[in-house]
């Protein structure tokens, strides 16, 4: 019996700290990938900067992890669904809220028009208008990956 806080410590100490990791991953392509300027970089030569935007991304992973993944977790494992899908979806939840705030943080009110190069989501194109809403997607990944991760080491403590 006394595995199972350890499990659960695990679990929320190690699975939004990886999700962040991932995001930050995320992040760091989709810079090097869409930024003319940032494709001249060599990838190596952003490790510097992914450890301060990980710690960066870390304040916002916890948060979101115990406000808003804890509790949808237990309602989705309370209401007996999927298995791991509960997992997935509350960390996917999870991960677009704190892709979200940490994207607010440095954006601020203009968000939307950053995310979409100034021209309003609804006038995009659609094929436009899911690539401006790869960030988003970014931290929808990571919280899913990570919601799976919380599950394995929830599990693994049993």
């Amino acid at each position: 019996m006394s595995a199972t806080p350890g499990g659960m410590f695990a679990a929320f100490a190690i699975a939004p700290a990886f999700a962040a990791a991932l995001a930050v991953l995320g992040l760091i392509g989709h810079l090097h990938l869409t930024d003319p300027a940032a494709a001249d970089v060599p990838l190596a030569d952003y490790a510097s900067m992914a450890v301060s935007v990980w710690f960066s991304a870390l304040m916002f992973a916890y948060p979101a992890a115990i406000a808003l993944f804890a509790p949808l977790w237990l309602i989705l494992r309370g209401l007996r669904l999927w298995g791991s899908f509960t997992a997935l979806l509350a960390g996917a939840a999870a991960g677009l809220v704190a892709m979200l705030a940490y994207l607010y943080r440095i954006y601020g009110a203009d968000l939307e028009m950053q995310l979409t190069g100034g021209v309003p989501l609804g006038e995009l194109p659609l094929a436009e208008s899911l690539f401006s809403l790869a960030l988003p997607l970014i931290g929808i990944t990571a919280g899913a990956i990570g919601g799976l991760v919380f599950t394995s080491l929830e599990r693994a403590g049993r």
